[in-house]
């Protein structure tokens, strides 16, 4: 059995900084295509780039967390509203989404340095 990532390294914090700074870049670029600033065909290079890069280093990172770590991570990034997880899931759930929320409000380490 793998184990599942331990999100609160150092060096995993950094990466889901990188990672999500990744997910920042390809929505910047589908806004690009909207406005009509890149056409659909330099819209299909980044988003290919961003599979063949950031994708798979994300399916990596979270391919073994349980789904109550991934339900919970989505409820902090508001990915899914807790109104849509059953209320006694949702109460199971309230340590690791505190954990995950107290997590993404701490201060980052590398910049105080």
């Amino acid at each position: 059995m793998i184990m599942a990532a331990d999100l609160n390294t150092k060096a995993n914090r950094r990466k889901l900084r990188e990672l999500a700074a990744e997910f920042s870049k390809l929505e910047r670029d589908f806004a690009l295509w909207r406005s009509g600033d890149i056409d659909p065909f330099e819209l299909s290079d980044r988003i290919h780039r961003f599979h063949d890069g950031i994708s798979r280093d994300l399916y990596v990172l979270y391919r073994d967390l349980s789904p109550s770590h991934s339900v919970a991570r989505a409820v902090v990034l508001q990915l899914l509203q807790e109104a849509e997880v059953p209320s006694e899931i949702l109460s199971a759930l309230e340590p690791a989404i505190g954990f995950m929320r107290d997590q993404s409000d701490e201060p980052n380490e590398e910049r105080q340095a």
